[in-house]
């Protein structure tokens, strides 16, 4: 019954957060973006340390050697007169923050969009994903034929067949924009460790507003859940959520 409550109360705060969101003024994306700040850095993980010895001069033998791993990674861009609360966006499966910089038809963006409406925006890649490769746990990558299969998973249609009406254009540049911004998982998907990089994002930068596409909404409730502030509580919105059950 309290997780019912809390789960509720995270969604009238996320309806009230969306409304002060689509009446903001959008910006005019002819203009230049004027960024106060930007930069990038990592969150969470583990460490490991080999037994045995460091020798340098055999510096390609595990021993004595430490290893930092299963981190998220943030690369974050904040405008001149910010509001008061930045964006978290947090990409689905298959994807890493290239999901929210540019459309595969080069068009802008959840990033620019949200930075011309004067909000800091924070880019995840979740560990084990993307710029957060660096696993605990050891993984096999396969070159296996897989594309047709994420044109049907992101609803543009069944392939080759495009949805009527789906907003993507059907040019060959963009399907190939599309598939080359496929990006593997370099462990296994793990939601605890997952939810663990990115509630750590939040112990550093504080309060903020969360974004989730598909396969994230699962890790993002429990993000939101771990989370004890709770930093996360200004919104928190699923864009194609996954189900999820804990």
């Amino acid at each position: 019954m309290n997780m019912a409550r809390n789960l509720l109360a995270l969604a009238m705060a996320g309806m009230l957060a969306a409304c002060a969101v689509s009446s903001s003024e959008p910006g005019n994306n002819s203009a230049p973006l004027t960024i106060q700040k930007q930069g990038s850095f990592t969150a969470g993980g583990e460490m490991i340390t080999a037994p045995g010895t460091f020798n340098p001069r055999k510096p390609m033998q595990p021993d004595g050697q430490t290893y930092h791993g299963d981190h998220a990674y943030v690369f974050y861009q904040v405008p001149v007169n910010a509001r008061k609360l930045p964006i978290v966006m947090w990409h689905g499966a298959g994807q890493f923050s290239r999901t929210w910089e540019t459309t595969a038809d080069g068009r802008e963006g959840f990033q620019n969009i949200f930075l011309r409406r004067r909000f800091g925006v924070y880019l995840i890649d979740q560990p084990r994903r993307g710029d957060a490769g660096r696993s605990m746990v050891e993984a096999t990558l396969k070159p296996t034929p897989d594309e047709q299969l994420w044109f049907n998973q992101f609803r543009i249609g069944l392939w080759p067949e495009y949805f009527n009406g789906v907003q993507v254009a059907r040019d060959p540049g963009t399907r190939e924009q599309f598939f080359r911004a496929m990006t593997p998982n370099t462990g296994p998907f793990d939601m605890n460790v997952i939810s663990d990089g990115v509630s750590a994002i939040f112990d550093k930068i504080g309060p903020g507003i969360l974004f989730t596409h598909s396969q994230a909404g699962g890790p993002g409730w429990l993000t939101v859940i771990k989370n004890e502030k709770p930093a996360i509580k200004a919104g928190f919105f699923l864009f194609n959520g996954i189900a999820w059950q804990r």
